[in-house]
């Protein structure tokens, strides 16, 4: 494995990040924080400091990144930018240290949980934006390996599928930062489209711009805004076109900017199973809620529709009070975070075109059973499903399921109930906090230690997609036969 090109990537992370830094800082002088030059100004000289040495490192780096390279980088970079993101809030006391870590990871990988109290007056709101600018870099970071690393390391997962052959997976680093450029111009458009909308809805400038950086990285959760306080449908509608947007294929975004056409986007299929499933999940919500009594028919939908799209998106965006709802529906809701969007997307999950590969070879599986001698090829939008991508999704499928099951188990020993931890799990694991909250896990700042490292741990997991820490995991164990 070539270390110097893991250092090199890193290394660009850590100076963008340290560039980052300067906003919060520039807005705490503004804001007239005492403190935010003694909080930011460290972070800033070590973040950038990290970021010079590994690059520094990595100054003789090749130009092709192999699976061994893109693994490691991958499960690196969590814990990268996991040490930077803690900093400010060490050194400025609002958090100790493995809670700002906890704290740090959660904003990361956006999955929308929180130390922080409901009342934040307390908190400087250089610091409150330092976590929405967290999120927001997060969900960007995301996506960009999605696209640009991880088929280099998992195979393409399926993106084929959906693009054909109009883009190309190159481990070539110079493609791929081509890759990523695009991917970020797409991203900061739907954001500062997010902006627009809130603005449009009645919030203020600011709060628009803060919010759409949390909605589009799917990060959400109801610990920084509530829907519920403004009771307001033009900003849930706002929120709601946000997470669909977020939700969506970015390589079919960007093939529909390049052509300048969306009626490839609606001929997908995958697309269209979501848009499908995202439907009928929530009028079956919101018909049950009306059925039920709690809300008049226009609430039903309102707040069905939209808490569907919240945990399909697996955004945890609040607009009612669901932890309240019958079983029936936050079961619903549970399900839906398990299933996520669609793969090219910024949610976590299982994704879509996994469960439709699935649920076809379980079709064509009882159709051999019944004709022996049939021969039936597997197709997503015209395209032959090769059987190595059939063998990943169903590695993918029983290693995901295996971790939520194992999760329950391990996270039930800090004395929670099974319910409780089975929402904590499938929260960290497909980046939906608000599961959590699903079944009355809202305090974390009181959860034991070890509970806070394991879940940051599970956080991480699901960004990673659980493959690339795996070939982590086997390299090192090599490692360590070759010494023995």
């Amino acid at each position: 494995m070539n270390r110097n090109l893991v250092f090199f990537l890193l290394g660009r992370v850590a100076l963008l990040n340290g560039l980052m830094l300067v906003i919060p800082l520039i807005c705490a002088y503004i804001w007239q924080e005492a403190g935010g030059l003694l909080y930011f100004g460290p972070a800033i000289a070590a973040t950038v400091g990290i970021g010079a040495v590994l690059s520094w490192l990595g100054r003789n780096h090749k130009r092709q990144l192999g699976v061994a390279e893109g693994a490691w980088y991958m499960a690196c970079i969590w814990l990268l930018l996991g040490g930077i993101g803690m900093i400010p809030y060490i050194l400025s006391g609002t958090l100790g240290g493995l809670d700002a870590f906890f704290e740090s990871i959660a904003a990361w990988t956006t999955t929308g949980i929180s130390c922080f109290a409901a009342d934040h007056s307390t908190v400087p709101q250089s610091l409150l934006l330092w976590h929405s600018m967290m999120e927001w870099l997060g969900g960007l970071t995301f996506i960009v390996l999605l696209i640009a690393v991880i088929p280099q390391v998992n195979g393409r997962f399926g993106l084929t599928l959906t693009v054909r052959r109009n883009v190309s997976f190159s481990p070539l680093v110079s493609r791929m930062e081509q890759t990523a450029r695009r991917i970020g111009i797409i991203y900061t458009g739907i954001t500062f489209f997010s902006a627009a909308l809130y603005w449009l809805a009645g919030l203020s400038l600011p709060q628009a711009l803060i919010q759409a950086l949390r909605t589009v990285s799917t990060s959400g959760g109801n610990s920084f805004f509530s829907f519920m306080a403004y009771n307001n449908p033009a900003l849930e509608l706002a929120g709601a076109v946000t997470m669909l947007l977020a939700s969506g294929n970015f390589l079919l975004y960007w093939k529909g900017v390049t052509y300048q056409s969306i009626r490839n986007l609606f001929q997908d299929q995958e697309m269209r199973a979501f848009l499908a499933l995202t439907g009928a999940a929530g009028l079956i919500v919101s018909v049950h809620l009306w059925y039920q009594g709690l809300y008049s028919l226009a609430d039903s939908l309102r707040f069905g529709f939209f808490q569907v799209i919240s945990f399909i998106s697996t955004s945890g965006l609040v607009s009612a009070a669901f932890p309240l709802w019958p079983e029936f529906d936050q079961f619903i809701l549970f399900i839906l975070a398990f299933v996520g969007g669609c793969i090219g997307s910024l949610t976590g999950g299982i994704r879509i075109m996994r469960l439709i590969i699935l649920l076809k070879m379980a079709v064509h599986e009882m159709r051999r059973i019944l004709h022996p001698h049939m021969v039936v090829s597997l197709k997503l939008n015209g395209i032959p499903v090769e059987m190595k991508v059939i063998s990943q999704v169903l590695s993918y499928f029983f290693l995901f399921m295996m971790v939520f099951f194992i999760s329950m188990i391990i996270l039930s020993l800090a004395g929670i109930t099974p319910l409780q931890s089975m929402g904590l799990a499938i929260g960290c694991l497909s980046s939906v906090g608000a599961t959590a909250s699903l079944f009355g896990v809202t305090d974390f700042l009181s959860l034991p230690a070890w509970m806070k490292v394991y879940c940051s741990f599970l956080m991480i997991l699901g960004r990673l997609e659980i493959f690339s820490f795996l070939i982590v995991v086997q390299m090192g164990l090599q490692s360590l036969h070759r010494q023995w």
